[in-house]
């Protein structure tokens, strides 16, 4: 992106982020960690829910309140720690998600008790993999996500595998993966508190986060010039934050929530919409909504 166009598009992503309602934190998988106050339960709940934070919210976060309401009415954190896989295994046979067989779900849970168990929290164990000189968050995440498919899932599966519907759940850059959903994950954690994300990972600076691609983001990252490339993977989440850091070095995230929720609302449809489009606030700087509207003056 040249700094021409990111000289265009500043102001209105800024006026975009002022003027984005918090109330869509309701429509967003975010409100389920807002439930709570305690850092620690933030912190897990949090990773319960991006895991699931793919296709329709009402569903994944029906699964994720199924998952939540083992713990009994105690702490899910104490859950974790408590965890015991033989009595917990047949609660599980109910729950599950798309691509996720309930044996899967609750392999997840059993990783995030062994987490909770050796290292203290997710925390923990990621920033024991983050390294002040890494370029971003990137190298950090691989060696996460390598530690925890190091974990032994024999005790659930009865055999050494890690099946398809498991590993959907810890995608890694090392294989160009977006990793939307971790990455969406560390931005809840890293972004300082601004109603809605929760900064509570300050050992990490938030310029060093990459953007959570979505379809959302992906499509309007091109109608802006965010990005020139057609593939959603890892490289384009990065070409489309390098973009935003030409904007807001210090915290590019910042334009993640209502970039997304304006393909989340459809107030940025797929199909042409001339109304739409020339009440939008980054209109002077997309490439798509420029030709649209002219199309029909």
């Amino acid at each position: 992106m040249t700094r021409k166009s990111q000289a265009r598009l500043a102001p209105l992503l800024e006026t975009l982020y002022k003027i984005s309602p918090r109330a869509q934190i309701k429509e967003d998988p975010i409100a389920i960690p807002h439930r709570y106050t305690d850092p620690i339960e933030i912190e897990l709940v949090g990773f319960l829910t991006t895991s699931f934070a793919y296709g329709r919210a009402p569903f994944f976060n029906e699964t994720v309140d199924k998952i939540l309401s083992l713990a009994n009415g105690k702490s899910f954190h104490h859950y974790l720690l408590t965890f015991n896989l033989a009595k917990e295994r047949s609660r599980f046979n109910s729950i599950y998600y798309r691509f996720n067989r309930s044996e899967d779900i609750l392999c997840l849970v059993y990783i995030m008790s062994q987490i909770v168990k050796q290292y203290g929290g997710i925390k923990s164990l990621f920033i024991a993999c983050y390294e002040k000189d890494d370029e971003d968050i990137g190298p950090a995440l691989s060696r996460f996500i390598k530690k925890i498919r190091e974990i032994d899932t024999k005790l659930v599966y009865g055999v050494i595998e890690k099946p398809p519907g498991l590993l959907q759940f810890f995608p890694s850059p090392v294989h160009n993966s977006a990793c939307k959903r971790l990455n969406l994950y560390l931005r809840w954690m890293v972004r300082p508190d601004d109603g809605i994300d929760f900064g509570l990972w300050k050992e990490i600076p938030p310029s060093k986060l990459i953007i959570p691609l979505d379809t959302h983001i992906a499509r309007i990252g091109r109608y802006l010039g965010l990005t020139l490339r057609k593939t959603a993977d890892w490289t384009m989440a990065k070409e489309i934050t390098a973009s935003l850091k030409g904007i807001d070095p210090v915290d590019p995230l910042k334009y993640d929530f209502p970039l997304c929720h304006l393909g989340i609302s459809g107030n940025c449809p797929i199909l042409p919409n001339d109304k739409k489009c020339c009440v939008c606030k980054l209109l002077p700087a997309c490439k798509r909504g420029i030709v649209i509207v002219r199309n029909h003056l």
